[in-house]
């Protein structure tokens, strides 16, 4: 009897090892979430390129062989069930200090251009005491304070960094449109051209992926002072054993893309001409530092 025990009890621990170390690891136990439409309708699915976001992360998918459907879910309901201990992980998303706190996070899986905030041309500029020696603006809830009769379109529950939701905390709730995340960039637009909204935060790439040179209302744009330049997008998962080994599966495969052309060409063909050097070479350094 105690035979029987001890073999029971020596290869649950070995399953105990293996799982932890990520070298047992069961894909179909780990649900991938996303509150980005675009994704679920286009991975794993017959589609054309669309964008960093969904050709990256179709190349994770590929290379890690998850080949479900990845669900679309609410921001919070998903950290709500990670919180609950579920096999879920969360793709695409921005690090901030308090999401550290919580969660595991991959390596970068892509990187991009930070948001710029993006104003009506038929406003005056911002004055240039709201801006730094560069033309960027200092204070995004300062240049809304300037213009109170004008309101910025941004998604509900979108984490842009630490800097920037500190100080899109401080804009009067009366003066934001918050749009759902999967419908924001669909909707955004039509909101400022109704004359609804007269600002918006939004990736330079996502903004010439939607309407290229042909975009349907003028606006001129602003950098973010002390904001990054470049922003990276990670898988996020919980701190159970399950998730720490899908980390360790991620993590090696998103290592083996990095070394492929692919991986840069699935950035920079959405990009202007004037940000493909840019987004390349610092593509390039961030993965020199971690490889």
């Amino acid at each position: 009897m105690r035979f029987f025990a001890f073999l029971a009890t020596f290869f649950f621990s070995l399953f105990i090892s293996g799982l932890v170390s990520g070298n047992v690891i069961n894909i179909s136990s780990i649900t991938l979430h996303t509150d980005d439409h675009n994704l679920t309708s286009r991975i794993n699915q017959p589609h054309a390129p669309f964008s960093a976001s969904v050709d990256t992360a179709q190349l994770l998918v590929d290379a890690i062989g998850y080949d479900k459907p990845i669900l679309e879910v609410s921001l919070k309901r998903s950290f709500q069930q990670i919180d609950n201990g579920e096999s879920v992980c969360v793709i695409n998303k921005i690090k901030s200090a308090e999401r550290e706190k919580k969660y595991t996070f991959s390596l970068p899986l892509n990187f991009f251009q930070t948001q710029q905030l993006y104003q009506l041309a038929s406003l005056p500029p911002l004055a240039p005491e709201l801006l730094n020696e560069n033309g960027e603006v200092v204070s995004i809830h300062k240049a809304l304070n300037a213009f109170n009769a004008s309101a910025i379109v941004l998604p509900e529950t979108y984490s842009y960094g630490e800097r920037v939701d500190n100080d899109l905390s401080n804009i009067d709730e009366s003066q934001i449109i918050a749009l759902s995340n999967p419908t924001f960039f669909s909707r955004f637009i039509k909101i400022i051209s109704a004359g609804k909204a007269d600002f918006a935060l939004i990736f330079p790439a996502s903004l010439n992926r939607s309407f290229g040179d042909t975009q349907p209302v003028e606006m001129r744009s602003y950098a973010i002072a002390n904001n990054p330049k470049i922003v990276s997008g990670h898988v996020i998962c919980g701190r159970t054993p399950e998730a720490l080994a899908f980390i360790d599966k991620v993590n090696a495969a998103i290592k083996n893309i990095y070394t492929k052309p692919i991986f840069i060409e699935a950035h920079t063909k959405y990009l202007p001409e004037n940000s493909k050097l840019i987004i390349e070479r610092a593509i390039q350094q961030q993965v020199a530092n971690i490889l």
